[in-house]
């Protein structure tokens, strides 16, 4: 055993290596146990039971995912940080085959909602950078915007197609990013 191991941070970096590698409904609590070397017991005392640890491992992936490296969300152009978010996802799409489809799969009903709003709660938390995003940018045509189409529209429709294009596979955001340039610019 390794009584060295015990945070949850070195739990959840055990739980992304063996989603990384064999794919999220793999993630057992004895098999993390043993890619940790803990005791079952000790797994317990941070996850009570599997649904718990695998809604912590789906938040932290989607947080390794989006959270590479402190840049300045202020700095982009908003069609330049739609690329970005793409990139990032298509990243952690490679890195975690399969995740965008299998994180809803591998958790039990039970836990489903909770599940579900960790997700919402990540995606808001996206859509809030996004805004900031937008609103810091000085190119941005005000008159783009109307009651009919707001700013928070805009995001909502860019991560629904970030994340279509990702279950389609596409290899660039190319025309949505170009969409949204020629949108929001005068």
């Amino acid at each position: 055993m390794n009584p060295g191991v015990t945070s949850k941070e070195a739990i959840l970096q055990a739980c992304r290596k063996i989603a990384a590698e064999q794919g999220l409904p793999a993630i057992s609590m004895r098999g993390v146990t043993k890619e940790c070397g803990i005791a079952l017991g000790t797994l317990y005392n941070y996850y009570s039971d599997k649904d718990e640890l695998l809604i912590a491992t789906v938040e932290s992936i989607w947080k390794d995912i989006f959270h590479r490296g402190g840049i300045c969300e202020a700095s982009y152009p908003f069609p330049d940080y739609v690329r970005y978010l793409f990139d990032c996802a298509k990243r952690g799409a490679s890195k975690y085959p399969n995740f965008l489809t299998a994180h809803s799969i591998a958790i039990a009903k039970s836990r489903k909602g909770e599940a579900k709003s960790t997700m919402e709660r990540y995606f808001s938390h996206m859509k809030a950078g996004m805004q900031s995003v937008l609103q810091a940018d000085a190119r941005v045509n005000p008159a783009a915007f109307s009651p009919a189409f707001t700013q928070s529209d805009l995001v909502d429709f860019v991560l629904d197609n970030i994340l279509l294009l990702l279950v389609k596979e596409a290899g660039d955001c190319t025309a949505l990013a170009e969409l949204v340039r020629r949108a929001i610019y005068r």
